[in-house]
């Protein structure tokens, strides 16, 4: 979850702009009550594929980002996180903005860092990491080739029973990129829907909307308006979506505090560190996920 540029006005945290990565069609804006809320799943008309039998794979664009967003999901035994942009730079690559903003002097040392970081959440959440190599925005220049990613990719998702995909909220490119390659993933394995998750902490760069939260929001602040309009940036079909909101237990909670300080370097710059969650613990309150038909 790096190379974020300047957080936008009023943001909590930061969040990309958006580029051009996804390659699925981008719908015009919908109004935030076009987005399906959790009470009105029982009246969907959207037919739901049945359930295939076996286990968990959730695709990261990121070391870190299946793991903040779904830790709930990730941590039931037996799951795979499959990362995307894993890639260590070149030798005599500069330090990037975002390492910089860590903390860092040496990109090859944070993503070596970064690493040892995911292998100890992996071993928190009892998930079997798999790492696909390719280099992401900040160890780059121009798109990705994720060509070989995407078969490993099918052949991983060949034997899952679920499906995990990062929505893009937040409109960073690496994330509509793996998005984008797990959902071709997906179909070539034979998956008649995927479960999308809301990336955190981008979902809350306004908080929880108030039909996530199921109370009001803060005055003069429409989060779900917010969100609605980062579902249609994304190039996702709003009312194709059946969205899946969990609230943390107390031992869920705790686990996900427990990964995130797992993920040191960047808790700070995500304003996820313990103070930050100290001050905002509502942060915690909630996973959110959508339910996705393949067509």
């Amino acid at each position: 979850m790096s190379v974020v540029p300047e957080a936008r006005e009023a943001s909590t945290v930061p969040v990309p702009e958006a580029r051009e990565a996804s390659t699925l069609p981008v719908p015009e804006a919908r109004e935030a009550s076009t987005l399906p809320v959790p009470e009105a799943r029982e009246a969907s008309t959207v037919p739901v594929p049945e359930a295939r039998e076996g286990h968990i794979v959730a695709v990261s664009p990121h070391l870190d980002d299946a793991a903040l967003s779904a830790s709930v999901a990730l941590s039931a035994g037996g799951v795979t996180v499959a990362t995307v942009f894993t890639a260590v730079p070149a030798a005599d690559w500069p330090v990037s903005w975002w390492d910089r903003l860590t903390g860092a002097t040496s990109s090859v040392q944070r993503q070596r860092d970064r690493l040892a970081e995911d292998a100890a959440a992996m071993t928190l959440l009892s998930a079997k990491a798999v790492h696909l190599d390719a280099a992401e925005a900040q160890y780059r220049g121009g798109d990705p080739d994720l060509g070989p990613a995407t078969e490993r990719l099918t052949d991983l998702l060949a034997e899952a029973g679920e499906v995990w995909l990062p929505s893009a909220i937040g409109g960073h490119p690496d994330h509509a990129f793996a998005r984008d390659a797990g959902l071709r993933a997906a179909a070539a394995a034979g998956h008649r829907q995927v479960r999308l998750y809301a990336d955190f902490p981008y979902v809350i760069a306004y908080g929880w909307p108030d039909w996530v939260s199921g109370v009001p929001g803060a005055t003069c602040l429409d989060a779900a308006f917010w969100l609605a309009e980062q579902i249609a940036a994304a190039g996702l079909d709003a009312a194709s979506l059946t969205p899946a909101v969990t609230r943390l237990s107390p031992p869920q909670r705790d686990l996900k505090k427990e990964v995130i300080a797992a993920y040191q370097s960047q808790a700070a710059a995500l304003k996820l560190a313990p103070e930050d969650l100290a001050a905002e613990p509502a942060k915690l309150d909630f996973e959110l996920a959508w339910r996705m038909p393949l067509t």
